[in-house]
């Protein structure tokens, strides 16, 4: 009987250190694999672009333009844009909202002729900003200065 009762203390023993290991081996593991990835986080990180709009606020109330169905300006005259375009208006001016509705036609004619004057590349994704500068430089030099503060376009179909 006590050779029976030597034999099943001795795989107790085992499993508990092989327990051990495991657990331990678990550890030195995670605390790797974390050390490895705020390293690689930490040496990435001047290669990354850097992301300055992301944090940044709206600070005006949203005014729907419309949507603008036009021919491009292209060789054979058979490509079209269907773009429906919202514009950010400062707070700091009261009457600005009753301005924007005030000037609705001219803000629309404006609109249109930009868009209808630009050729595929003008409308091409990189040159998007440089459209919406243009609008809005347009529609503020018309309407008054630094009423009307972004363009968005809401939707943007070429064909």
């Amino acid at each position: 009987m006590a050779d029976e009762k030597d034999s099943e203390v001795k795989p107790r023993l085992d499993i508990n250190i092989d327990m051990k290991l495991i657990i331990i081996g678990l550890l030195v593991f995670v605390v790797a694999v974390g050390g490895s990835y705020f390293l690689m986080k930490s040496l990435m990180a001047p290669l990354m672009p850097k992301q300055e709009g992301a944090g940044k606020l709206m600070t005006g109330n949203l005014v729907e333009v419309g949507e603008f169905t036009t021919n491009i300006n292209d060789v054979n005259g058979q490509r079209f844009l269907k773009v429906k375009v919202t514009v950010e208006v400062s707070t700091d001016d009261k009457k600005a909202q009753e301005k924007i509705t005030q000037y609705m036609p001219v803000i629309k004619d404006s609109i249109l002729t930009i868009i209808s004057s630009k050729t595929v590349a003008d409308l091409d994704v990189r040159n998007r900003n440089n459209l919406k500068a243009e609008i809005k430089n347009d529609l503020n030099a018309k309407i008054g200065a630094n009423t009307v503060l972004n363009v968005y376009f809401t939707d943007f179909i070429m064909q």
